[in-house]
C-alpha cells in the first residue's frame, strides 16, 4: 500500500482539501514534499495553541498530536474560524473529549487568558478597550480580562483574573464573554456567546 497520492502535488493548491482536513497528513509518506507543506500549514496553529498554554501537551503527550488533530478535525466540521477565540474553541473540544474530565479551573483559567491576549493584540474596533471571558468551570466571581495597549510606553498586553463583589450569572454556554469600552469595569451587559 503506497502513501502517495496519486498524483504527487506540484504547488499548494492541489493540496487544498488536504489542508483543510488535518486526518489527511499521514495519507502521504513523511519524506513527501506534500507531507511538509500541509506539516508546515499546520504547524502556526500548533504553536499558536501549545505555546501559550503548555499544560495541554501534559494531556496529549509531547507532540500533542492526540488534541490537536482531533480537535482541529472538530474545529473544520464547526465551520469556527480561528481568532481570538481559538483556545476558547480548544476548551470547548476537551469538553466533549476523552480528555474531559481532566479539564479544570487551571486549565480553563489559562486558555481564557490566551483567548485574551489574542483579542487584546488582534481586535482592530477602536469603540472597546477590554474584553471580559468568564466560563462555568471558574465560578460566579470570577473572570478574566484582556485590556488593549493604553500607552505607546506598554510593553505587555494585559491580561488578568478579575474577582467580582457579587456573583453574576453564569454564561448560557460553558463561555461567555463581553467587550468593554474602557479600561474600567464598571458596567455588566450580559455575557454574549463566543462568537464563531
Amino acid at each position: 500500500m503506497s502513501l502517495l497520492s496519486p498524483a504527487p502535488a506540484r504547488i499548494d493548491a492541489d493540496l487544498y482539501q488536504d489542508m483543510m482536513n488535518p486526518s489527511r497528513l499521514d495519507a502521504f509518506a513523511r519524506e513527501s514534499r506534500s507531507h511538509v507543506r500541509l506539516d508546515i500549514s499546520y504547524r502556526a496553529y500548533w504553536h499558536v495553541l501549545f505555546d501559550a498554554v503548555p499544560q495541554l501537551l501534559e494531556l496529549s503527550g509531547p507532540d500533542g498530536r492526540a488534541i490537536f488533530l482531533p480537535f482541529m478535525q472538530w474545529a473544520q466540521e464547526k465551520n469556527l474560524t480561528f481568532d481570538w477565540a481559538y483556545h476558547i474553541w480548544a476548551a470547548e473540544w476537551l469538553l466533549q473529549s476523552e480528555f474531559r474530565e481532566r479539564v479544570g479551573a487551571d486549565l480553563a483559567l489559562k486558555l481564557m487568558a490566551a483567548a485574551a491576549s489574542r483579542w487584546s493584540g488582534r481586535d482592530r474596533d477602536l469603540d472597546y478597550c477590554g474584553i471580559v471571558i468568564a466560563s462555568r468551570l471558574i465560578g460566579p466571581t470570577k473572570a478574566v480580562a484582556g485590556w488593549k495597549l493604553s500607552s505607546i510606553e506598554t510593553r505587555f498586553i494585559e491580561v488578568e483574573q478579575v474577582e467580582f463583589e457579587c456573583e453574576l450569572p453564569a454564561p448560557e454556554g460553558n463561555f461567555g464573554c463581553f467587550r468593554t469600552p474602557g479600561y474600567e469595569l464598571d458596567h455588566f451587559p450580559g455575557w454574549r456567546p463566543i462568537p464563531l
